[in-house]
């Protein structure tokens, strides 16, 4: 991780830099969870970020923030920060994106800790879940870079209009991603595979319908989530080494499944994915474990 990713990422999300009387500038990210803001205060500390502080910002919604003044900071790339992520608009001051944001696994990945989730259809078990990224009503403009930014790194997202999951207001768009191209796949992969464990088990806060407690792993895939992604992702090599590892022919691993051998043939061709449940049943007379699958990219 570095510095400035780190902070650009949290920017993207629910973090903002205001600006004192006497012009000094200070970072300010907040959180339901304490013990969140404290992993993200060590990460800080460890760029050499020093002069932090945690405090209780509102008793009432019980919410935390964690900041530092910029100004007492040797990074000169921290204090253009302020000029490059707002601008004044109709006399407004507003966040916009700087042209020269890059999104890297760190950047994306505490720009999806703070305002992404993982959607997922309980009343359809093969259905795909896919990414939501809150996008923090920004101009339309910078919602159409976001989502070029993205496709750049082979992450193809769409534009929807959006209701929070706490107050049921309209809050502009949201960024969902597609599915059926393995988008939600090289998501993870280039974020990572797995929460990290210190903030697996952090409250992001209460959302849905009923008020469910939702954590950090909540928003990373379960091993039938992981099902549902890579049944639409072209692994065909690695089903063909496993196969031939337990000595099986296409024809055999085909009448174990119930699908033609055609079609084991080219999903290791990787000419075609197979579908959820045919991919389970793959799996089973494969032997295979999701998570050491996963272990093969």
């Amino acid at each position: 991780m570095k510095l400035l990713e780190t902070v650009n990422g949290a920017l993207l999300s629910d973090a903002s830099i205001r600006v004192r009387d006497n012009n000094y500038h200070y970072f300010a990210l907040t959180a339901k969870d304490k013990k969140f803001l404290e992993w993200v205060k060590k990460i800080l500390e460890r760029f050499g970020i020093h002069n932090t502080y945690l405090v209780l910002n509102s008793k009432l919604t019980n919410v935390f923030t964690l900041g530092f003044y910029m100004n007492k900071c040797s990074s000169k790339e921290l204090l253009l920060l302020r000029e490059n992520w707002y601008k004044k608009i109709n006399g407004k001051t507003v966040k916009v994106l700087p042209k020269d944001l890059r999104l890297t696994p760190t950047t994306l990945l505490f720009w999806y800790l703070g305002d992404g989730s993982l959607i997922r259809r309980k009343n359809d078990p093969n259905r795909v879940p896919f990414i939501v990224l809150a996008t923090n009503n920004f101009l339309k403009e910078d919602i159409d870079f976001l989502i070029q930014k993205l496709k750049d790194l082979g992450l193809n997202f769409y534009p929807v209009k959006y209701k929070s999951g706490f107050t049921g207001k309209s809050c502009s768009y949201c960024l969902y991603s597609k599915t059926q191209d393995g988008t939600p796949f090289r998501f993870f992969k280039f974020i990572g595979f797995e929460c990290p464990k210190e903030i697996a088990n952090c409250f992001t806060g209460r959302k849905g319908k009923y008020g469910e407690l939702k954590l950090f792993k909540d928003k990373w895939p379960t091993e039938e989530d992981w099902i549902k992604i890579l049944s639409n992702v072209k692994i065909g090599k690695i089903l063909r080494k496993r196969r031939l590892e337990l000595g099986l022919t296409q024809e055999q691993l085909a009448r174990k499944v119930g699908i033609r051998r055609e079609n084991v043939r080219d999903v290791e061709l990787e000419k075609k994915c197979l579908g959820v449940a045919n991919f389970r049943k793959v799996l089973n007379a494969l032997d295979l474990n999701i998570y050491d699958l996963l272990k093969n990219f």
